[in-house]
Formats: structure tokens, C-alpha cells, sequence
């Protein structure tokens, strides 16, 4: 007993009263205690605070989350806006953008809501394959918000979709503006003003995509497009300076020499491109700098022999045809000089319509005619990647467009439709 412990042996000597007193004050305290404790659990179950947090599992994706907290403000009272708008985003993140639509209707007149209703409107549309209406909502969108981040991203892609790309230009750039880490916008912005040629744009473009993300997953295409549009620009220290960054390759060296016969070092240049031809003996760029050199040094025949397996392999380049011709003209052969001018005649003139109709198709973005028209010539053009774009912009206008529908599916031109030019093999 006297070993017992001081604190111990001095409770036993306090009044029964006071050692009562003292373990009902412990007992409030813990009832005090458990009562705060389901206050913050309450707390944390009002509509409030489920709506709060669904909100920020649906910025971060995170659709279970977004799924379990929708369950918990079902059937609240003044919060069927929102249970709307939830449901509607689950219903479009699993593929089902016409229910989403449905349900985004009844959550489009929430002022809170708005904004973003008309964003994930404007996505379902672009799902459905309705992008003038897509376009109709997600231009509201940036009117009531400029900030609207999601919906000049959707924008840039739907107008490029209806071959608008002024205005999907512009939308690029304001994404650009509103992330100024994302590189991804500059980088697809790059790539149209390179198809358009204007390369000091692309250059502006592709190095700000590049400063934002150095190590892109198309690091290697970026930086062969870069030093293309310099060369274009005939910025050769430039170029050299960014095809240092590329690996090595076919495409690499046939540019790298560019930069050395334009600067004056046609041997370093023939060097290079022997190098390329080795590896990838059809390298257009390659064949056509090759056939350029043997033209300077009066070596005709051997220009002939070159530009032919390059004309073989793309029958549809204007440049490679238009130098043939030269090539033979310089041999004296006249008539296969002739044969070849007139075909590179007949492309620049599908080049030149092509550009033309390019125009028109910004200025009449529901025109499906001139669309479908664009395709078709890409195709004469040798660019059956870009034709499936305009006809598939000629079908998001109108979808019951036949020339449009037969052209994707790769049947041969209407009978209302110019055939292409006689394109042949030398």
C-alpha cells in the first residue's frame, strides 16, 4: 500500500462528492467533446459542402468522387441545378453526349452555373458531330467569360474542323495567353502558319512552344519544322543551331545541307545529302537539293536521273516536275521538257485554285460546295491527309452533302465535279 503512487493515494483521501464532481465534469467535456465532433461531421454532409467538393472532383477528374457526392445531394432541396449540371458531366464523360445535353438544359439558367454549362454544352456538341452549334454555345461561353479557358480550346478546334483557321488561330492564341505554360497551343498554331507559309510566325510560334516545354513528346517534329521554316526564312546559322538539338537522320542531314549550300559550302552539302539518300534513298527534299546542285554544276544528265526517281516517287510535286523539265530542257530534249512543264503548269494551277477556295472557305464558313471542292483538289495534290479534313469539314456543314460522302469514302469524283489534271509518270 505505500508503494502505491503519490497521485493515487491522495485521490483516495478527497471527498466522494468532489472525486464525483470531478468525473461528471470529465463526462460533460467528452459529451461536449462528441457533440463538436457530429457538428463538423453535419457540417461536412450539407448540400453546401458536397457541392464544394463534387465542383473540385470534376476540375480534377475525378469521377468516382464526383459520382459519390452527386448520391449525397440527391433529392436536396434548391440544389437541382447543380444536380443537373453533375449528372450531365458524368453522362458526357462516359460517351453519351445527347443525355448530357438533356440534362445540361436544366442547369443553363443557374448564373453560377452558366459558364461552364455552355463549355461542357459546346464539348457534347463537338462529340455529336454538330459543331455550328457547338460553336453557337461555346461563343457564348467566352462572351459572358473571356477568361473561359475550356471554351477557346474547343473553339480553336472547331473552327479548324470547319476549315475556319483565322478564327481557330485566334482562339490558339488566347489559350496561349490564359496558360502561359502550356506549349501545346503554340505548337499546333506553328503548324498552320507553316501549311500557309508564313514562316516567320511559325518561327515565333514554334520557339515559344519549345521556350514553355523543352522536351515535348514530338520534340523531334517540332524542331524539323522549326528549322524548316527558318531555312525558308534563309536564317541558316539558326537553323543549324536548332537541328543540333534534333537526332540524327535522313531528314536532319537533307536540311543541315540546305543550310550549307545556301551558305556557300556546296561540298559539305553533298557530303550531307549523300548521307541522306543512303538512308532514305526517296527523300524529296533531299532528291530535289540534289537535282538543284547537278543543274549548277551543268551536270544535266545525272540532274535528269535524279529528279526522275524524285518525280516517281511524288508524281504531284510541283517543284520536282517543274525542275525536270529544266533538267531535260538543258539536255536539249525538248519534248519530254515540254511533257514535264506543262504538267507542273497544271499542278500550280490546282495549288493556285486551292489557295484561292482556301480564302472563300474562311469568308463562307457554311459553305460545304467550296469544302468539299478543297478536298478534292487536295487530293489532286497528292495530299490525301488533308483532303479527309475538308471533306469531313464539307459534312460537319452538311451532312447529307453526296460528293462530300462519296469523296471520304474514297469513290471517284461526281459528274459535277472537275477531274483532276493529267498527271503522269515521266
Amino acid at each position: 500500500m505505500g508503494n502505491e503512487p503519490q497521485s493515487t493515494a491522495q485521490d483516495r483521501k478527497l471527498p466522494r462528492r468532489l472525486r464525483v464532481g470531478g468525473l461528471a465534469a470529465v463526462a460533460g467535456a467528452l459529451v461536449a467533446a462528441a457533440a463538436v465532433g457530429g457538428g463538423f461531421y453535419w457540417h461536412g454532409q450539407r448540400p453546401a459542402q458536397r457541392l464544394s467538393r463534387a465542383m473540385a472532383a470534376l476540375d480534377a477528374k475525378q469521377w468516382e468522387e464526383v459520382e459519390r457526392e452527386l448520391a449525397g445531394l440527391e433529392g436536396a432541396a434548391g440544389y437541382e441545378p447543380q444536380q443537373h449540371f453533375l449528372r450531365g458531366a458524368l453522362l458526357l464523360q462516359r460517351g453519351k453526349p445527347y443525355p448530357a445535353l438533356e440534362e445540361f438544359g436544366h442547369a443553363v439558367d443557374d448564373p453560377a452555373l452558366r459558364v461552364r454549362t455552355l463549355v461542357l454544352s459546346g464539348e457534347a456538341l463537338c462529340r455529336a458531330g454538330d459543331l455550328r452549334n457547338a460553336v453557337r454555345l461555346l461563343s457564348q461561353a467566352v462572351e459572358a467569360d473571356e477568361d473561359a479557358i475550356d471554351g477557346h480550346r474547343l473553339l480553336a478546334v472547331a473552327f479548324d474542323r470547319l476549315g475556319l483557321t483565322d478564327a481557330a488561330e485566334a482562339h490558339l492564341l488566347r489559350v496561349a495567353e490564359l496558360d502561359p505554360a502550356d506549349p501545346r497551343p503554340l505548337r499546333v498554331l506553328g503548324q498552320m502558319q507553316k501549311d500557309f507559309e508564313d514562316y516567320a510566325g511559325a518561327v515565333e510560334s514554334y520557339r515559344e512552344s519549345l521556350r514553355r516545354d523543352a522536351d515535348q513528346p514530338d520534340r523531334q517534329e517540332l524542331l524539323l519544322e522549326l528549322a524548316d521554316c527558318e531555312i525558308k526564312l534563309r536564317q541558316y546559322d539558326a537553323a543549324m543551331a536548332t537541328l543540333a538539338q534534333a537526332s540524327p537522320c535522313a531528314d536532319r542531314w537533307t536540311a543541315e545541307a540546305e543550310c550549307h549550300y545556301g551558305g556557300g559550302r556546296p561540298d559539305e552539302a553533298k557530303r550531307l545529302l549523300a548521307q541522306a539518300l543512303r538512308e532514305s534513298p526517296a527523300n524529296l527534299r533531299g532528291l530535289m537539293l540534289a537535282g538543284t546542285i547537278l543543274l549548277e554544276e551543268q551536270d544535266a544528265a545525272a540532274a535528269v536521273d535524279v529528279l526522275t526517281r524524285a518525280v516517281l516517287a511524288y508524281p504531284r510535286d510541283y517543284t520536282a516536275r517543274f525542275k525536270l523539265g529544266q533538267a531535260y530542257r538543258r539536255m536539249g530534249d525538248a519534248r519530254h521538257a515540254e511533257e514535264h512543264a506543262k504538267v507542273a503548269e497544271e499542278i500550280k494551277q490546282v495549288r493556285e485554285e486551292f489557295s484561292k477556295l482556301h480564302q472563300k472557305a474562311n469568308a463562307e464558313p457554311d459553305n460545304a460546295d467550296v469544302r468539299c471542292r478543297l478536298g478534292q483538289l487536295a487530293r489532286q495534290l497528292d495530299r490525301p491527309d488533308l483532303a479527309r479534313v475538308w471533306f469531313r469539314a464539307a459534312l460537319e456543314i452538311n451532312p447529307r452533302h453526296e460528293e462530300a460522302r462519296r469523296s471520304l469514302a474514297g469513290g471517284p469524283p461526281g459528274k459535277s465535279a472537275p477531274g483532276p489534271p493529267a498527271v503522269g509518270h515521266p
